[in-house]
């Protein structure tokens, strides 16, 4: 006599339906409504700067005040090893949404110490934190002191 495949009970593929379209229902009314979602209360910017990157013939890492050009900081080759990584990753969405390469990003620090990376381009925003304070630092490193003064 031949093996019959066990059959999934009806009341239990119902069930699993009945959830699944429940999620996806409270996920659209918490998207349209704003109920049930944490919000992340805004924060005010205590600094910022927008600011541009550019390779350097000698295989360095350039960033340059945007609106004078003058030249913030240079990581030389094989420095700045999160910088370059962030920024590459940043400049090629960028370029994928067809955004200008000439655009400025904007780093900024809140008044509860978050450093924040924007593309001005795309109006992405990063939290630098997440990647851990040394990380974060080498950005931090770019607007200078706490009050903002490159």
């Amino acid at each position: 006599m031949p093996h019959q495949p066990e059959r999934i009970p009806l009341p239990l593929l119902f069930g699993a339906a009945a959830m699944v379209s429940l999620s996806v229902v409270g996920v659209g009314v918490s998207q349209l409504t704003d109920i049930g979602r944490q919000l992340e209360p805004e924060q005010h910017i205590v600094a910022s700067a927008k600011v541009v990157f550019a390779d350097e013939s000698d295989g360095g890492v350039g960033v340059y005040e945007f609106e004078s050009g003058q030249t913030i900081t240079i990581f030389p080759p094989e420095t700045g090893g999160f910088v370059r990584t962030a920024m590459r990753a940043v400049a090629h969405e960028r370029k994928v949404s067809g955004g200008s390469a000439d655009a400025p990003f904007e780093i900024a620090r809140t008044e509860k110490g978050r450093l924040l990376l924007t593309d001005t381009v795309t109006g992405k925003t990063i939290g630098l934190e997440a990647f851990g304070d040394i990380n974060a630092g080498d950005f931090a490193q770019l607007l200078g002191n706490e009050d903002g003064d490159a």
